[in-house]
């Protein structure tokens, strides 16, 4: 976990380790994690069903959740990994996908929580999309090591803008976790995780979008093949917290679109 204390404390902005580590103890109690609900049908990866959690390490500017990056303490119940796999499992069964995840919030908040709902979808048919930041799993290398025993497991890593000084002013974290991401999808391959990695570009322009995406594949030229591309949608709240931060997007997605995360 040395990586991203190296001369932090020179640096402006939160440390989304840190903060990770707060939210759990919000957010997370023995084995059980907080969650919002357990099976909402979406349209992501050819249609999927999502567990709502509580709970991030990051607080974009341009997030879509409301309170459960926002306000953890208050939204939310406790659920333990065999409740959440349950509601997946049964809310999957009922529109006939095979696919399952936890969306709005952060994924690898709560590890004991995850692995032992990842040996639960090990043992059925589905797969677990790992929807995550790369925070954690980048800082962590034995995080990852833990994660290469599931065999129905696919990780997503979200980078969120094109450089490190986007970054720091979409989150307002930290420059140096913006190495995060790029870390994680390292170690994942190395590991040999199936994995793919998610670009937001809302606030980007051409040239930083190609910097970002030649990082990638000097990573593994395989990522640009998975690669998703992510434009912000302008809800109500998400309009009126980038007015509050004066960002104005380039690219955005029209709201009768679906999301993408």
């Amino acid at each position: 976990m040395g990586f991203f204390m190296e001369n932090v404390d020179r640096e402006i902005g939160y440390d989304p380790i840190a903060l990770a580590e707060a939210t759990e103890k919000v957010v997370i109690r023995g084995n059980e994690r907080k969650y919002v609900q357990l099976g909402r049908k979406l349209r992501f990866y050819g249609g999927s069903i999502s567990a709502t959690e509580v709970g991030c390490n990051l607080r974009c500017k341009f997030c879509f959740s409301d309170k459960p990056v926002w306000k953890p303490s208050r939204v939310g119940k406790f659920y333990s990994p065999q409740e959440v796999f349950d509601g997946l499992d049964r809310a999957a069964r009922k529109h006939g996908t095979k696919i399952i995840s936890a969306s709005a919030s952060e994924g690898t908040i709560g590890k004991t929580h995850l692995l032992e709902l990842l040996e639960l979808v090990d043992q059925s048919d589905h797969t677990y999309v790992l929807e995550t930041n790369g925070m954690s799993l980048g800082d962590d290398k034995a995080y990852v090591r833990d994660l290469k025993k599931f065999k129905n497991l696919h990780v997503r890593v979200s980078i969120k803008g094109c450089d490190a000084e986007e970054f720091h002013l979409l989150t307002g974290a930290r420059r140096s976790a913006y190495e995060l991401p790029f870390q994680a999808l390292q170690s994942l391959i190395e590991e040999g995780v199936s994995c793919n990695a998610c670009l937001s570009v809302s606030f980007s322009d051409t040239k930083t979008i190609e910097s970002a995406k030649g990082r990638l594949h000097q990573l593994w030229p395989g990522l640009l093949k998975s690669l998703e591309i992510e434009r912000i949608k302008l809800f109500p709240k998400v309009k009126k917290r980038l007015a509050e931060n004066k960002l104005r997007p380039i690219k955005v997605m029209p709201l009768q679109a679906r999301r993408i995360s």
